[in-house]
């Protein structure tokens, strides 16, 4: 069973507005509205996909029973534990002109310590059917920053593999315990290490700090439209074509749940690298969040450029 874990959810709107300029006032003309969220995100496509997931995580208020049944009626599982407050809503304006997205993100409700306590309950009876645990986003008020390496770590000795996509200090600690795979935000990391990201070689040289900690698989976006590979099998680097790119707001998401696609259906390292990156490549060609369908993202794959950089 696939776990995903998503601690503080939110309702995605995203909106598509010609010529978006701060100030004005503007007719959308097109509007999508999801359940978000890391690990949400993730179970949403692997069900595009195919792929049964159990989302666990908190929910709150009126915006967390639309997340709930969102999900259930796309037959993913639920388990979530019910808090007070609301659930936060995350609002995305993409220029359809200027191709500039813009992003608003609540800090989402505050988590109990009893509420905390019954979610680990909860993770570590669903470890006892987990065959991989796939977790990320923010962290809402109330949840220690050191969560994620807790979780990986109880994972980690049952022999379950994790996958890891967060930023800010919680993503530094995480890394700490080891996880399989971890999506690193270079934006954030050029923040600790100092440097500019924006050449391969920083950031090859800081993120390679992420192998001591003994991730397998690390992954860092590269510009806009390709992504660095950290693998057991050596460093690559992947990039897709930029003409008809539409909204990058999933394409994170995508490449992950397109990471455990390939795992699941035993891909060799080049294919999995191809595969995951033509995921977020297929996500990114439209507004609504997700896959057009595995042949299209299939179609796509031969076309992603691999480099090996060692």
């Amino acid at each position: 069973m696939i776990v995903t874990v998503t601690l503080n959810p939110a309702v995605d709107e995203e909106f598509l507005v010609p010529e978006f300029r701060p100030g004005n006032w503007f007719r959308t003309s097109h509007v999508t509205r999801s359940p978000g969220g890391k690990g949400i995100n993730v179970s949403y496509m692997l069900s595009q996909a195919g792929y049964q997931s159990v989302a666990m995580g908190f929910l709150a208020g009126f915006n967390g029973e639309y997340i709930r049944d969102a999900l259930r009626r796309l037959r993913i599982t639920t388990n979530f534990v019910h808090v007070p407050g609301e659930t936060r809503s995350n609002v995305y304006v993409v220029d359809e002109v200027g191709h500039v997205e813009t992003g608003i993100a609540e800090a989402g409700p505050y988590v109990p310590e009893e509420s905390l306590a019954r979610f680990l309950s909860n993770y570590d009876r669903m470890l006892g059917r987990a065959k991989i645990v796939v977790m990320g986003g923010s962290l809402p008020p109330g949840v220690p920053q050191d969560i994620y390496r807790d979780l990986i770590g109880r994972a980690k000795t049952r022999g379950i593999p994790t996958l890891l996509d967060a930023a800010g200090p919680s993503l530094m600690t995480a890394i700490e315990g080891g996880p399989t795979f971890a999506r690193i935000d270079h934006r954030f990391m050029a923040r600790v290490a100092g440097v500019s990201l924006t050449s391969l070689d920083n950031l090859i040289e800081v993120v390679s700090r992420v192998h001591d900690y003994g991730v397998e698989w690390a992954v860092v976006s590269y510009r806009s439209y390709g992504a660095v590979f950290f693998t057991p099998a050596g460093i690559f680097l992947a990039e897709y074509e930029r003409r008809g790119l539409v909204s990058l707001f999933g394409a994170d998401d995508a490449l992950v749940t397109g990471f455990i696609i390939a795992r699941e259906e035993n891909m060799d390292v080049e294919s999995t690298i191809r595969f995951a990156t033509a995921c977020a490549w297929d996500d990114s060609l439209h507004v609504d969040k997700g896959f057009r369908s595995r042949p299209e993202i299939e179609e796509l794959a031969p076309r992603v450029k691999v480099e090996k950089l060692d």
